[in-house]
């Protein structure tokens, strides 16, 4: 039952998948051989990705640290634990052992990484008041709840993997063809010609599936936010999290977005985002005035 509906949450997630593993598929040569290479590399890849080196690494990229100086602590994890309990109780699977730690980064962002790790930067420890850093971390471990974090584990650092080994598979393939041709005599120009317009065929249709999956993860991961925003209210913090919402309203209002950065962007609009929560609190008003 949990499993019919991870796959029904992250439906957009599995056809990406489903793309990749077909262009891996096509780079490696199309036939038998290489789908038994495709699905093996892939089995690895999201094997590692799912495993606690692929958090790691993920932590390692985004440059999270652990919440260390007596200030941070101090300020902190009273915040954390709060909301941690409150959280526990609406979803008691959630795991034992989760940590919050800081970017060094003043952009304004928070993040939940796999099933242990929440991450706020800098720029939102600055930004928001300790009220409304509860509301932003209840919505990531909204996230975590949900299972939205495997899911962006599996699109990081599963396809990060398998794109890098495939594609250095496709690198010594091409080097043993054109070697081949080389040492073979005749046609050996010719081939390497027709390898290096596969090479730049290949290239762009690289450019074109990672634009293609950019927006299919940001639609998901659009609907995903409004999921976390529901888990944030139902664990008491809709409030706080509204009024972290109207400060972020305000600091995107500072610039205006293109067309692709709309399509591409991973959250919906804030004041989308508000109008939800506003209505999800009136209707759980209504609901206690009836009895």
């Amino acid at each position: 039952m949990r499993f019919l509906s991870f796959l029904k949450e992250n439906v957009l997630y599995i056809i990406w998948f489903m793309i990749n593993l077909a262009l891996g598929w096509l780079v490696l040569g199309a036939n038998l051989t290489a789908l038994w290479l495709v699905c093996v590399i892939y089995a690895f890849s999201i094997g590692i990705a799912l495993c606690p080196i692929g958090e790691w690494l993920l932590r390692l990229i985004e440059g999270c640290r652990q919440v260390s100086t007596r200030r941070e602590q101090e300020y902190l994890h009273p915040i954390f634990e709060e909301v941690y309990e409150n959280a526990k109780q609406v979803k008691p699977e959630l795991n034992n052992n989760i940590k919050l730690y800081i970017v060094d980064e003043m952009y304004v962002n928070a993040y939940a990484i796999g099933r242990k790790t929440i991450a706020v930067t800098q720029g939102a420890i600055e930004t928001f008041s300790q009220e409304e850093l509860k509301g932003i971390i209840a919505h990531e471990f909204g996230h975590m709840a949900y299972g939205h974090t495997k899911a962006l584990l599996l699109t990081t650092i599963g396809n990060m993997l398998f794109t890098c080994i495939v594609v250095f598979l496709r690198i010594i393939m091409m080097i043993i063809q054109v070697l081949t041709c080389a040492f073979s005599g005749g046609n050996g120009i010719i081939s390497t010609i027709l390898n290096i317009m596969f090479r730049t065929s290949f290239e762009l249709s690289l450019f074109v599936f990672v634009n293609l999956g950019e927006i299919i993860l940001a639609m998901n991961s659009r609907k995903n936010e409004y999921k976390a925003d529901e888990f944030a209210l139902e664990a008491g913090f809709g409030e706080e999290l509204k009024e972290s919402l109207y400060i972020l309203q305000k600091i995107s209002m500072q610039g205006k977005m293109s067309l692709s950065e709309r399509i591409k962007a991973s959250h919906p609009h804030t004041a989308k985002r508000i109008e939800h929560l506003e209505q999800l609190g009136d209707g759980a008003l209504s609901l206690e005035m009836q009895y």
